[in-house]
């Protein structure tokens, strides 16, 4: 069994129009929310063993921010390819080839392809209710509970996860 918690990165700061995209920080909200999700995840004991992460700085300050309050020492892997704001994909191929063989991994990416890889890589045994609320919107530092019956992240893209569970900042806070 697999567990994927994944997590769209907390809010940017839009603030400075000049920065590239791929530069921009997070803002005040973002700051806060992202600890907010880790402090949760830590009492909900979903502990990852690693973190893959886009290479945004808005992504990679989420992962930083949201280990630090999960409070355990874990890897925290920069793969660019999940700069991704497409079906998925990225998310899918990132994982199959970065997941190892930790047993529970936190993934920090970007939306639409956050949403659509939940959507379309799940299947409908899992938890309706979260599944509805994450189809409407996928907010940012937003997580998802994603279980796996699989023995090795590879084989990740023949299998299709279980939501378990949706939460927001505000539903945890």
């Amino acid at each position: 069994m697999k567990t994927l918690l994944l997590m769209r990165h907390a809010k940017s700061d839009w603030d400075h129009p000049d920065l590239d995209d791929h530069d921009r920080p997070l803002n005040k909200r973002g700051l806060r929310a992202a600890p907010i999700m880790g402090k949760f995840l830590r009492s909900a004991k979903l502990v990852p063993n690693a973190c893959l992460t886009s290479s945004a700085v808005r992504a990679r300050h989420t992962a930083w921010l949201t280990a630090a309050a999960i409070g355990r020492d874990f890897p925290i892997i920069e793969v660019s390819t999940l700069y991704d704001f497409g079906d998925g994909e990225a998310i899918e191929r990132a994982i199959a080839m970065h997941g190892g063989n930790h047993s529970c991994l936190l993934v920090v990416g970007h939306n639409p392809c956050v949403q659509a890889f939940t959507l379309h890589g799940c299947n409908d045994r899992g938890n309706p209710s979260a599944k509805a609320e994450l189809s409407d919107k996928y907010p940012t530092s937003a997580v998802t509970h994603i279980e796996y019956d699989m023995a090795t992240w590879a084989a990740i893209p023949r299998t299709k996860g279980t939501i378990r569970a949706f939460w927001r900042p505000r539903d945890v806070s």
